[in-house]
């Protein structure tokens, strides 16, 4: 399974890849049915429901627009 760290930042990182990502490749992930967990950098808390939860705003919000 994938690992996807936020920082304090509000910067994801995907340490599978090596580099940082953006909610929109993490909408591609979840079109290509790839696994993934988004975790806080320093307390290791699964954010994943939040973060699913900002990419459904952000799909909606286009969307609406």
């Amino acid at each position: 399974m994938r690992v996807i760290r936020k920082y304090a930042n509000r910067r994801l990182y995907d340490t599978q890849q090596s580099r940082y990502v953006t909610l929109e490749d993490l909408r591609r992930l979840i079109i290509e049915e790839e696994p993934f967990r988004v975790e806080d950098a320093k307390s290791r808390e699964d954010l994943t429901r939040t973060i699913l939860l900002s990419i459904i705003i952000a799909v909606a919000a286009v969307a609406l627009s």
